[in-house]
């Protein structure tokens, strides 16, 4: 059996996840009593 597709399926899951992350963990970045923020204060997606 071929481990072809799994590592495939492994590379887009980590392509997914690596584009998703550091979005998140930057919107949850912010100090308590803070509201969350909707986007990079310079202005970045």
């Amino acid at each position: 059996m071929s481990s072809l597709p799994l590592t495939v399926l492994a590379a887009l899951y980590g392509a997914a996840a690596g584009l998703l992350v550091p979005r998140a963990a930057y919107r949850l970045a912010v100090e308590a009593g803070e509201p969350w923020r909707a986007g990079c204060p310079g202005g970045h997606p």
